[in-house]
């Protein structure tokens, strides 16, 4: 059954209202765990970053620095909804590009699904593109693969600006599972 609280806290993460947030807590230290338990469907996380709501955002990571990883009811990560919403702002909070999500995607990936050049240049700055160049999903697809399966023509030249130097190369070898 979900509590007043915890859709007290649902909203604080929506409008988000930081000080409901550190009332809520001080008077509850449980109430982020009650959260999760109460909402199967996404945590806190997910809710502020499709709501836009940075600062609330970076306060529950600040909290709780597991909560970044955790997947939604859809397996995706609030990295991968930031992404896919073109959230530039939210997207460079933090350097979680490798971390996996449903079919073990990274962020990279959605961002070349969606064609998202702005980001795709970000998480490459912010990591070391060689190896984020050669994260697979589960079909064994690169971020080239998916950009050229979903016709951006964008993403992929923005990818292969990235591939340039002997050594990254073999990326563009890469073959998925088809």
């Amino acid at each position: 059954m979900v509590s007043d609280y915890t859709l007290m806290l649902e909203e604080a993460a929506r409008d988000g209202n930081l000080e409901l947030l550190a009332n809520l807590v001080k008077e509850n230290r449980s109430i982020l765990v009650d959260f999760k338990l109460a909402s199967l469907q996404e945590s806190l996380l997910h809710v502020a970053t499709k709501s836009r709501e940075l600062y609330f955002a970076r306060e529950l990571m600040r909290i709780d620095s597991g909560i970044a990883r955790e997947l939604n009811k859809d397996g995706f990560r609030p990295l991968d909804i930031a992404v896919i919403a073109g959230d530039f702002e939210m997207v460079k909070e933090r350097d979680l590009c490798r971390l996996k999500g449903k079919d073990r995607r990274t962020a990279l990936h959605y961002a070349a699904i969606k064609g998202r050049v702005d980001v795709i240049d970000l998480l490459l700055l912010s990591s070391s593109p060689c190896a984020v160049l050669e994260d697979v999903t589960i079909h064994g697809e690169t971020a080239l693969h998916l950009a050229v399966k979903n016709y951006q023509v964008d993403a992929f030249f923005a990818l292969l600006k990235w591939l340039e130097g002997p050594d990254k190369e073999s990326v563009l070898d890469m073959g998925d599972c088809d």
